[in-house]
């Protein structure tokens, strides 16, 4: 049977992750010039494969954006390149914290232009092994600066139109379930999404059971979770990429955890 993959994602309330304190810091000194001629001459770095010069170019670009015209239209643009940059120099742990941070902006309400979404799907697929590797690992101090809900992914596989996890998925959860258990974590909820086709009514259904899946499994694993879980459904009205190829599907199909921090 076709199996279709799904992403868990980890959505903290209160930030993880020490890479994200500063993932566009300005450089030292931040070159002169308007955003939009940084920019420009960042691009001309990258073709030209000067990649250490295109990071100096773009995060002053990134820097100066408060002289932008359309800073709102203008700061994706700048972001994507700079995740660009960041694969190009190998650096995937950068690339994958700076794409969270222009997903966050992206759901915040930033106006971005069509190629912002291909680089942000690039990059989630450059990155799948960092994010694999922080899957359930949390640092609530990390990222809060930046007022940033940080994401970090593992591969969850269903088969189709099915809620069944099968032993491989089952076992990629029994260190998330520890990792939250030890987190300190006040309230957990897991919510479901699928990917754009059906109806709403199917898709509502099948995010709910896949969600109340992953939260059997984590409870299983890790009993004292149970009075901190609370199951959604979001369906398909959630995506994070626009489109209708298979790909987009893939990534749009996911279980996300939202954590809030136990008082105290």
């Amino acid at each position: 049977m076709r199996r279709l993959i799904a992403l868990l994602a980890l959505t903290m309330a209160t930030p993880a992750l020490a890479e994200c304190t500063s993932p566009f810091a300005p450089p030292a000194v931040v070159d002169p010039g308007s955003p939009a001629d940084l920019f420009a001459a960042g691009l001309a770095a990258m073709r030209a494969d000067r990649m250490d010069e295109a990071e100096h170019l773009l995060l002053s670009s990134y820097a100066r954006l408060g002289d932008a015209a359309d800073p709102g239209t203008f700061e994706p643009q700048v972001m994507a390149r700079l995740i660009e940059v960041a694969i190009q120099r190998n650096d995937r742990v950068l690339a994958m914290t700076r794409m969270k941070v222009l997903q966050e902006r992206l759901r915040r309400g930033a106006s971005p232009t069509p190629w912002v979404y291909a680089v942000l799907r690039y990059a989630d697929n450059a990155t799948q092994a960092e994010q694999d590797g922080q899957a359930g690992r949390i640092d609530f101090g990390g990222c809060r600066a930046l007022g940033l809900a940080v994401r970090t992914t593992a591969r969850i596989l269903f088969d189709t139109d099915s809620a069944v996890l099968d032993d491989h998925a089952r076992a990629q959860l029994v260190p998330i379930a520890h990792n939250l258990a030890q987190s300190g974590v006040g309230h957990i909820t897991v919510r479901g999404h699928t990917d754009a086709r059906g109806s709403d009514a199917l898709n509502d259904a099948l995010s709910q059971r896949r969600a109340r899946a992953v939260a059997a499994q984590i409870t299983a694993v890790e009993p004292a979770l149970a009075g901190k879980l609370r199951v959604e459904g979001a369906g398909k009205r959630e995506p994070l990429y626009p489109g209708s190829d298979d790909e987009t599907y893939r990534l749009n199909r996911r279980v996300e955890f939202v954590l809030s921090k136990a008082p105290g």
